[in-house]
């Protein structure tokens, strides 16, 4: 499987599998489904208020069906309903968040993707970073969301088990996300073997921001206690 590597904000290389021609192929038709049905229950309801069947009705309903993905992508971080149903997602390859004006230029370039020979199925196949052409403008691709067990994630992501009497330090500790967890994982080791600083110091600011922790542990001490800490309450 193809896989594209994303900067993230902390400076950590992240690697994403691509989302596969068939998985994007089949998001799209399902959203084509939902489309027809939003466009059939649009016009009953346009209907009973007694505007049905004027040209500029359909024309007011096209636009309103047609908009439906820059919406759902722009509100649900990259996700149209059949984008969830494959667990596939718009990503920005440079680890920003994707922005509504790359969401945007995706959209506009939907028809000379899709429905111009083919053109953004040839694209997908052909480019390094399965990019469509409105891909390519806007610095996105699509990519496979990794859904990881409580197996998994004892393996991949967690520290070994802590001692039995361990106690500890931060109550914080318990609501980091798996990738969080990851990403901190990823900066302590990146300090290991390049001594690079601004990772660690990165990740110890935005998770102190977020969780509102008050520790005066030095960082790759406060880091390591959190992934401990992590651990202790994930596992109990």
């Amino acid at each position: 499987m193809q896989a594209v590597s994303i900067q993230t904000t902390q400076n950590i290389q992240l690697e994403y599998p691509l989302a596969g021609i068939g998985d994007r192929l089949l998001a799209f038709a399902i959203d084509l489904m939902i489309l027809g049905g939003l466009y059939l229950i649009l016009g009953f309801i346009f209907d009973e208020m007694g505007f049905g069947g004027g040209l500029a009705v359909n024309a007011i309903l096209g636009v309103l069906v047609y908009l439906y993905r820059l919406i759902s992508e722009a509100f649900f971080n990259g996700q149209t309903v059949g984008k969830i149903a494959l667990s596939i997602k718009v990503v920005k390859l440079d680890g920003s968040t994707p922005s509504f004006a790359a969401y945007f230029l995706r959209w506009l370039l939907e028809p000379i993707d899709f429905f111009i020979v083919g053109l953004g199925v040839v694209f997908i196949i052909l480019t390094k970073k399965g990019q469509r052409v409105g891909d390519i403008l806007a610095g996105t691709t699509v990519v496979k969301i990794k859904k990881i067990t409580s197996t998994n994630m004892q393996n991949k992501v967690l520290m070994d088990k802590v001692d039995e009497g361990y106690e500890p330090q931060i109550p914080e500790a318990a609501n980091i996300s798996d990738l969080e967890v990851q990403l901190i994982k990823d900066a302590l080791k990146a300090h290991k073997h390049d001594a690079t600083k601004r990772p660690i110091e990165m990740i110890e600011r935005k998770l102190k921001d977020k969780y509102n922790i008050q520790s005066n542990l030095p960082t790759v001490k406060f880091l390591y206690t959190l992934l401990r800490d992590h651990t202790y309450y994930v596992t109990r």
